[in-house]
């Protein structure tokens, strides 16, 4: 490590050099040329009345205008093409264009590095001994967390099984890692790394050979750079700021290959519970929103009282205790050398704050990390994962748990109030019990309860009790980024949604006469498409949608310069853009074959051969609300689908292709659209 680390500092010397604005690059020599010529023509016409001249002045300014131009759209259809991030590259030609300045106040912090380091590193020891401050030893200590750990397995889990990574192991992780210029406090970045990969990629493999074989994770790997960064509120609070955590580029190779190793042993011995969503290669927020929307409507139209409590959790991250953890990972297997290297992987951490790389007086001392999970790490995240893998255990028949890593949801149903109200309480008892033992602390202030109803029924004032504190009982919350209301009308989501979109409109607007119309497509994609697009299959269907379709339109003419009066249609089929509604149906469908196990067929449930064998099962339903929900309407779409394309649903990929080319034939605007044109 010494060695590369000569080598690159005395081939890459650092040297200060000035900044460059990359949005002026259109300015070429020519025309700088041509504007000094405009100048003196300006001078010449200002002390003349010669009309001929006046005239070619004029002239020579609309073709210098029109050269300027071509100039930018080169350059800015360029580095949208080139770009990994095309809505901030947008953002930076629209502020560019317009003249508006980027805010960096975010940057000038009150406070010193130093004040953030020790905030940063003490916080969770604050949290931590409060809850010990707290309960005085009633519920903690290894003794309960092997009582929760019992509830996982009658049986013991294997001892992981690992072997030795190769130099193409070590190649393809080095390839696969994203390409950016941040780097850790050696100042290596990814780019380098990946130009010297063939001469280090043999030594590399015997260092991480050497470390897994002894159980030594290298120290100079642990040593990571913090950037803190501005949330909301008041700027002079320390409090509020997030850490955001630079690791050197060679941690991330380390990390990388005991990942695969601990994720092959989890995954092959079914070790993570099925209520986890978070960070898993299989799931995602769709998968997380689907468990807990489609729950809540099947208790409804059962006629089910049903409620769920929204829990955060403070810094949960961060307050992992390292003793907790190895306790849980030798439970599932991890023994022996790898629990070696885990114990060696999280202690003896240590982090800095950087406020401007620039400046020695703006970074604070090193300060070593006590608790949690590295932050910004690969590992980390699937390290928190097992901590939390027994927390749905505490649940029962009536309180079903849904997480996204630290995102805990409770599902509340029962057939009276009295009973729910007591089964609610007894759930928060149980995990306020796991939570001290586990040395985890909920945020009673942002956790909240909402009843879920019809909306020809009316809430029921119940008190869900935490401790001796009433949960908030509210009438909309914020679930992996979507808003639900009591009644899943979706109105509060698309309020959400909709200045999102018109600033994306707008970005269009401005930046539309220097890009090109396939540029314009990609700003579209990255921008508009992406937030239209999330959670589409919960609330596609829903009465307010019609006005993102609107917005749709807008952004559609805004792109191709059309009126409002003129029909988008065919502009959509031109662009290959899906309208709202075709594009719930393509995501809508996707998700119902992707999850073919939530979706019974009607071969599946009779033995014989009979009609329409290849369309999916209606389950029971007299409520209108669970009709229009993903399940249901998933199921209804696909029995509608064309024969030919249903009877691809076994391969996704021509799935998606005879899907897609079918939609973009016809654009449709609506569900009854689809439904009439298939009938």
């Amino acid at each position: 490590m010494n060695n590369y680390l000569r080598i690159v500092h005395t081939s890459f010397p650092l040297r200060k050099v000035s900044r460059r604005n990359n949005n002026r690059q259109w300015i070429t020599i020519g025309i700088k040329t041509s504007c000094n010529h405009k100048r003196q023509l300006y001078l010449l016409c200002k002390n003349s009345n010669d009309v001929t001249l006046k005239r070619h002045y004029k002239q020579y300014c609309k073709i210098l205008t029109r050269v300027i131009i071509e100039a930018k759209k080169t350059l800015y259809n360029k580095q949208i093409n080139n770009s990994s991030n095309k809505m901030k590259t947008a953002w930076n030609i629209i502020r560019s264009v317009t003249n508006r300045k980027e805010d960096h106040t975010a940057s000038k912090h009150e406070n010193s590095p130093d004040a953030f380091n020790d905030y940063f590193l003490t916080i969770a020891e604050h949290i931590t001994q409060k809850i010990k401050n707290r309960d005085t030893g009633s519920s903690m200590g290894t003794k309960n967390i092997s009582h929760y750990l019992s509830r996982m397995s009658e049986i013991p889990f294997p001892d992981i099984k690992f072997k030795n990574t190769t130099t193409i192991e070590i190649e393809r992780i080095i390839n696969s890692i994203r390409t950016k210029n941040s780097h850790g406090y050696d100042g290596i970045t990814t780019k380098m790394l990946k130009v010297s990969t063939p001469f280090i990629s043999s030594p590399l493999n015997y260092i991480c050979n050497k470390s897994i074989t002894l159980g030594i994770f290298p120290t100079r790997l642990k040593y990571s750079i913090m950037k803190p960064l501005f949330k909301k509120g008041d700027k002079r609070n320390i409090a509020n700021y997030r850490p955001i955590s630079l690791l050197t580029t060679f941690s991330k190779v380390f990390e990388k290959i005991i990942y695969q190793r601990l994720l092959q042993h989890i995954e092959g011995n079914n070790i993570l519970v099925n209520e986890q969503f978070g960070f898993r290669p299989t799931t995602s927020t769709d998968n997380a929103s689907y468990k807990l929307i489609n729950e809540i409507m099947k208790a409804m139209n059962e006629k089910k009282v049903v409620g769920g409590i929204f829990c955060d959790l403070q810094k949960a991250f961060d307050c992992v205790n390292h003793d907790i953890l190895l306790t849980k990972l030798e439970f599932y297997g991890i023994r022996g050398i790898f629990l070696k290297l885990m114990k060696s992987y999280l202690e003896g951490r240590h982090q800095k704050v950087v406020l401007d790389n620039n400046s020695p007086e703006a970074s604070s001392n090193w300060g070593e990390i006590k608790h949690g999970v590295p932050q910004g790490s690969i590992l980390g995240p699937l390290l928190f994962l097992l901590y939390v893998n027994d927390l749905p255990k505490i649940g029962n028949n009536k309180a079903e748990m849904v997480l996204y890593a630290d995102d805990t949801s409770i599902i509340v149903k029962s057939l009276n109030l009295t009973d729910f109200t007591n089964c609610a309480n007894k759930i928060l008892q149980d995990m306020k019990n796991w939570f001290t033992t586990n040395l985890l602390s909920l945020n009673e202030d942002k956790t909240q309860y909402m009843q879920f109803v019809t909306k020809r029924s009316s809430l029921v004032d119940l008190h869900v009790m935490y401790e001796s504190r009433e949960i908030a009982n509210t009438s909309n919350v914020k679930f992996l980024g979507l808003t639900l209301d009591s009644t899943f009308s979706w109105k509060n989501h698309i309020d959400a949604i909709i200045p999102k979109l018109s600033s994306a409109c707008f970005a269009v607007r401005a930046i539309k006469p220097f890009l090109s119309l396939e540029s314009l497509k990609s700003v579209y994609f990255s921008y508009f498409h992406s937030i239209m697009t999330y959670g589409l299959i919960f609330w596609g269907n829903c009465y307010y949608s019609n006005t993102i379709f609107k917005l749709q339109k807008r952004i559609i003419r805004i792109m191709v310069g059309i009126g409002n009066r003129k029909s988008c249609r065919e502009y959509f089929k031109k662009l290959n853009i899906l309208p709202l509604q075709s594009q719930y149906i393509y995501l809508l469908l996707i998700f119902v074959i992707k999850n073919s196990e939530h979706f019974k067929r009607n071969s599946q449930r009779h033995n014989r051969d009979i009609r329409n064998s290849l369309d999916m099962h209606y389950p029971r339903s007299h409520l209108s609300l669970y009709q229009k929900g993903l399940h249901y309407t998933g199921i209804k779409v696909f029995n509608r689908l064309p024969a030919p394309i249903k009877l691809l649903s076994n391969d996704i990929k021509q799935f998606k292709s005879a899907l897609r080319e079918f939609l973009y034939l016809y654009s449709f605007y609506s569900l009854e659209e689809y439904f009439n044109i298939i009938q």
